[in-house]
């Protein structure tokens, strides 16, 4: 990327303004701790100021953040409720301390009206390891079974032994994905050799 004289913060910034996505992508891994304040002023601004403000925050935002990224979980528009998403696990990885309490209110868009929100939900669970196990543990035991499914689904991703005990429980739950996906992970665990499976 060629030199234009510009902060790697004024190109981004820049980049966002013009609509210009692809090159505010590539510009985000640029962007350093020192852009923090500022992204996070911009996940307060517009809504699509605010979009690449929780995206920045995800790539350099240190555990402080954490509450205000939470709190986009909760937007109206599905976008925002994503990438917060995907910032909560990207920011987990780094400040695996601080994250946690907050895994809950992402656990909660395993039920999202959006189809894109849910998925992401279950991604960014699944990204958060053994702390998103007992969060998923209790949305596998929903009535609603979409909930289960992806909750099965995030637990397979991890495929820990912390996962072992909620998935024994649901080796013969009603609905054949979370069956297979409980099925599936305690087998690559080791855990179905002695285990007699009702037909």
């Amino acid at each position: 990327m060629k030199s234009t004289g510009k902060s790697h913060w004024e190109r981004f910034y820049a980049a966002v303004t013009a609509g210009n996505d692809e090159q505010a992508e590539k510009l985000v891994s640029l962007l350093g701790s020192t852009d923090e304040a500022r992204l996070l002023e911009m996940a307060q601004g517009g809504a699509d100021l605010r979009w690449w403000g929780l995206r920045g925050l995800a790539a350099v935002g240190d555990g402080t953040v954490i509450p205000v990224v939470a709190a986009a979980l909760e937007e109206d528009d599905p976008a925002l409720r994503a990438v917060a998403a995907l910032a909560l696990a990207a920011l987990y990885q780094r400040h695996s301390e601080t994250a946690p309490p907050f895994l809950p209110r992402l656990a909660d868009l395993l039920a999202d009206d959006d189809g894109l929100v849910r998925q992401t939900a279950a991604d960014s669970l699944a990204q958060c390891g053994d702390a998103a196990v007992d969060v998923l543990a209790v949305a596998l035991n929903s009535s609603h079974e979409g909930v289960r499914v992806r909750a099965a689904t995030a637990l397979h991703r991890i495929g820990t032994l912390a996962t072992a005990p909620s998935l024994f429980h649901h080796l013969e739950d009603p609905n054949p994905l979370v069956r297979h996906y409980a099925y599936e992970t305690l087998d690559q665990l080791g855990l179905l050799t002695n285990v007699l499976l009702k037909k």
